[in-house]
């Protein structure tokens, strides 16, 4: 049986998760009780009827429930659901393991059969694979009413190029954007609401649906523009980091602006101070701790912008514990969008080269940025940070423990350590043919650390 996936749309409302979680929720403790116990044990029973009772939630209309698994993300609906993929990601791995890449349930179908279906989620993927394969348990339990499958992904070349050039375009448009608004501010003019409402808009629909795809761009650097970059890096991760915890478009929305505007009061100091290589004067760091407070009020003077957004650019730098700037009131909480871009901020900027200071190793900024989850960041959202990235982010350059060189191509699975990498070069550095592979597989080398692609030549984007 195959199963199509057209083109994957962001995550479905708010009550498509809630049920869809009570789904998943229910299959794990059936899948984990069939693990323990035989099949006529009562834990097994009431984990089945549970189970039963979560499939009826969802199926609508007498229609099939289709959930598949693809490239370690659930899609349901058409729909890639980014929350359920991270928070039931063992589950879905492990159910991809077996080889089964889609699952479908027939309005109906009885408990036992149930039963019988899960019987064959529990077993280990050795088991099945002797057994020959998922098919063959399939036929041998006599299912009917559930069918395990695979994926025919209908994604032509021409729409990849497609989706590439939007995406590149979103980016571009958020770099030219904050270009703009730099020589309006400096002019002394008051910058057009629209044009930022236009390229956030963009940024947050390509975020949602190829969240991994903008991670990939939200790590381009211009030394010489290193602002309007980073101004753009920040909004992606912003977006990429919230979508993890809400849906709501208002929210994604303001948080996008405020992400992308999070420096716009920078450009009200001077050029010399912004490009100093030395340390700064007294003066000159008074006038850099204002920009907060600057930008926030030249966004508060643009009419038609989303003024939640003047919250985030005031907040940013103010700290979880509150040892930040500017200084908050006694019992006032930094906002939820502004922890979300004080994360994506601290990471970028450590990770981009600066007139006072060079670029760092990716897992060297994201070893820091852990070490100040509780204090300045927020700790949970530092987990799920690092969880989005991985340890060793994508476009990473890294040396193997057997000695190659590899490029990191996207996050692995549970564990941020392993990442799915391309490796491009054998231990003598001699460059090879490039070829993938997932470092969370048996026998797989661990990475030693991350390298730096200049000293070694390298164009990451030959190899992405």
């Amino acid at each position: 049986m195959s199963a199509r996936l057209p083109g994957i749309s962001p995550q479905s409302p708010a009550g498509d998760g809630a049920h869809l979680r009570d789904l998943l929720t229910s299959l794990a403790a059936a899948r984990r009780s069939s693990q323990l116990y035989p099949p006529e044990h009562p834990a097994v029973a009431q984990a089945i009827g549970d189970l039963k009772s979560a499939i009826d939630g969802l199926q609508r209309g007498g229609a099939e429930l289709t959930l598949t698994f693809f490239d370690g993300e659930l899609v349901f609906e058409d729909r890639v659901m980014t929350q359920e993929s991270i928070l039931f990601d063992q589950l879905i791995r492990s159910i991809g393991a077996l080889g089964i890449e889609s699952m479908q349930i027939v309005p109906g179908v009885s408990s036992s059969e149930l039963a019988r279906a899960v019987r064959i989620l529990s077993e280990d993927a050795s088991d099945i694979e002797a057994a020959g394969g998922i098919e063959r348990a399939t036929q041998a339990a006599g299912l009917t009413g559930v069918r395990f499958g695979h994926v025919r992904l209908i994604h032509s070349d021409v729409e990849a190029s497609e989706d590439a050039d939007r995406d590149r375009r979103a980016y571009e448009g958020a770099v030219d954007l904050i270009r703009e608004m730099d020589q309006i501010v400096r002019s002394g003019r008051t910058p057009d609401h629209r044009s930022v409402r236009t390229t956030v808009a963009t940024l947050v629909d390509s975020v949602r649906m190829r969240r991994s795809a903008m991670l990939e761009l939200a790590s381009l650097r211009d030394f010489d523009h290193y602002t309007f970059y980073h101004s753009a890096n920040v909004a992606i991760l912003s977006l990429a980091l919230g979508s993890l915890v809400t849906e709501d478009a208002r929210f994604l929305g303001a948080l996008g602006t405020g992400a992308l505007l999070h420096d716009i009061g920078k450009m009200t100091v001077d050029r010399d101070i912004l490009n100093k290589a030395g340390a700064l004067t007294p003066e000159e760091w008074n006038s850099m701790r204002d920009h907060p407070v600057s930008g926030a009020r030249m966004a508060a003077r643009m009419p038609g912008l989303d003024q939640s957004a003047a919250v985030v650019i005031l907040e940013h730098h103010m700290a979880y514990d509150g040892s930040g700037y500017p200084r908050r009131h006694s019992g006032q909480m930094q906002h939820l969008a502004s922890r979300i871009v004080a994360v994506a901020d601290a990471y970028d900027a450590m990770t981009s080269r600066r007139s006072y200071s060079e670029a760092r190793p990716q897992d060297e900024a994201m070893a820091l940025v852990a070490e100040s989850a509780g204090s300045t960041l927020d700790p949970t959202l530092v987990r799920l940070f690092v969880m989005m990235l991985g340890v060793y982010p994508p476009r990473s350059v890294v040396r193997l423990g057997d000695g190659r060189t590899a490029v990191v191509v996207r996050p692995g699975g549970s564990d941020p350590l392993r990442p799915v990498v391309k490796v491009i070069a054998a231990p003598t550095g001699e460059l090879v043919e490039p070829v993938l592979l997932d470092l969370g597989g048996a026998g797989a080398p661990d990475i030693e650390r991350c390298l730096d692609p200049a000293s070694l030549n390298i164009e990451v984007d030959d190899y992405l």
